[in-house]
């Protein structure tokens, strides 16, 4: 397989895995920073929810790893053509640091940097669940998936490793899901949210254990984070931790659910959500559908 090859093989990956979006392979854009002609070897563009997303994919077919240099100059690319999400693929690995630079980037930016080898691998991983009017562009985690399924009464979106299903995850790895409560309704604030759930959970076990721990920072809304453990979770070896994110009109939360030795880890996952989830408001048809969403800022 020569470069033109592993172009293409990439672009048709990518065409079974969006087959709703359009998807060109050698397409040129002019920067909106740099006012450049841009060369891009994939780009994917579809609108979800009212939402239009762009997905640049750089596709490196080098004789070494991908390293720290190559992804800052990605970040750099994707922001002059202000791409939703990237994806750089590697057919020789790459390096710890160009890892690490591409997963702790700006909430602005979500890039993946894949071996070629795991393509086949590579899932969903961005999603819009809402709740009447309120929405959030939700991204996966680097490793993880997102599945927009929604199970009534339980959560709007869930989130786990790639290559499990949601249920292999549920019951032997880490598993994430996403829920909102519109205040316009309900109005609950995180501490009225708190209150409920901890009366609901000690009728059940009195020695459930709660506590407040420190999380992330957002300049547009608070960050709550708990942890609960209950005799009934103490029994599976599981934790949770519920990552609440508070603004005026709405409460956006996102529970983790993982075993005690890999807490640390996962919790860091889940960070990486919060810290990338975007607000938006739903424009609904008559029959609660949405046809539109504005990007809250």
């Amino acid at each position: 397989m020569d470069w033109k090859d592993y172009e293409i093989y990439i672009t048709r990956h990518f065409r079974r895995l969006f087959p709703s979006a359009s998807i060109r392979h050698n397409v040129k854009r002019i920067g909106l920073i740099s006012g450049a002609s841009r060369q891009i070897d994939i780009l994917i563009e579809q609108r979800i929810a009212g939402f239009d997303l762009t997905i640049v994919v750089d596709c490196k077919y080098f004789n070494k790893n991908v390293d720290i240099t190559t992804v800052e100059s990605f970040l750099g690319f994707l922001r002059d053509l202000k791409a939703s999400k990237g994806v750089l693929i590697t057919n020789r690995g790459y390096s710890e640091a160009a890892e690490k630079r591409a997963s702790q980037d700006s909430q602005d930016i979500d890039l993946r940097v894949i071996d070629f080898n795991d393509l086949e691998e590579f899932q969903n991983f961005i999603a819009i669940p809402y709740q009447h009017a309120d929405g959030a562009i939700v991204s996966a985690p680097p490793g993880w998936i997102i599945d927009d399924t929604t199970v009534p009464g339980r959560f709007l979106a869930s989130l786990y490793p790639a290559g499990l299903s949601r249920e292999e995850a549920f019951h032997t790895e880490g598993f994430m899901y996403v829920n909102i409560w519109n205040r316009h309704l309900l109005e609950p604030t995180v501490e009225d949210l708190l209150g409920i759930q901890r009366e609901k959970l000690e009728q059940t076990d009195e020695n459930v254990r709660i506590e407040i721990i420190p999380t992330i920072e957002r300049d547009d809304c608070r960050c709550v984070l708990r942890m609960t453990q209950t005799a009934n979770l103490d029994k599976a070896k599981t934790i949770e931790l519920t990552l609440f994110l508070e603004w005026p009109d709405v409460v956006i939360f996102v529970v983790l659910l993982t075993s005690g030795d890999k807490l640390s880890l996962y919790r860091e996952k889940l960070e990486w959500v919060g810290q990338k989830l975007v607000k938006v408001k739903m424009v609904l048809n008559s029959a609660g559908l949405p046809i539109d969403s504005k990007l809250i800022y």
